[in-house]
């Protein structure tokens, strides 16, 4: 039987990842802060400090993504269409939109999520829990936590 591809769902932000690497740093109380570089609509990068302040788990993977789950996977272009290819994506216009948010930002809410199959998580649907996928350079970080995210960002 053939998996189904993962359906990743860009969540709206006003920065763009996936050129820098990733440093996350956790704590038992359950808060896990990732740290990368992004680069901002007006073309200046920033540190960005991404603060997930609930989280039940999170993987960090220290290798490419794309390369590691190649044709694994499709991204929501902005018409709502899951594209498997993101290379491509000039008929969508430039990389931010009129307003700031960015339309592949490599931060992903991951849509048909296998962990809420396990059954110490499925219980954490019903308290606003959602997989996240922050994509880096050559490393990724996978995470399943509440969707009050707050973003802090710091000068380079």
């Amino acid at each position: 039987m053939m998996q189904e591809k993962r359906k990743l769902a860009p969540v709206k932000v006003n920065w763009k990842a996936g050129a820098y690497e990733l440093y996350i740093h956790g704590s038992e109380q359950s808060t896990l802060i990732a740290t990368t570089i992004v680069k901002l609509p007006d073309g200046s990068n920033k540190r960005l400090r991404i603060i997930f302040e609930s989280f039940a788990e999170f993987r960090f993977f220290n290798y490419n993504y794309g390369e590691s789950n190649y044709k694994e996977y499709l991204i929501q272009a902005p018409d709502g269409i899951f594209l498997e290819d993101t290379a491509d994506w000039d008929p969508y216009g430039p990389s931010f939109r009129g307003d700031g948010v960015c339309i592949n930002p490599y931060f992903y809410e991951v849509q048909n999520t296998e962990w809420f199959n396990e059954k110490w998580y499925q219980k954490l649907t019903k308290q606003n829990f959602k997989h996240y996928l922050l994509v880096g350079y050559d490393s990724y970080l996978e995470v399943l936590a509440k969707d009050s995210i707050k973003y802090e960002f710091e000068e380079l």
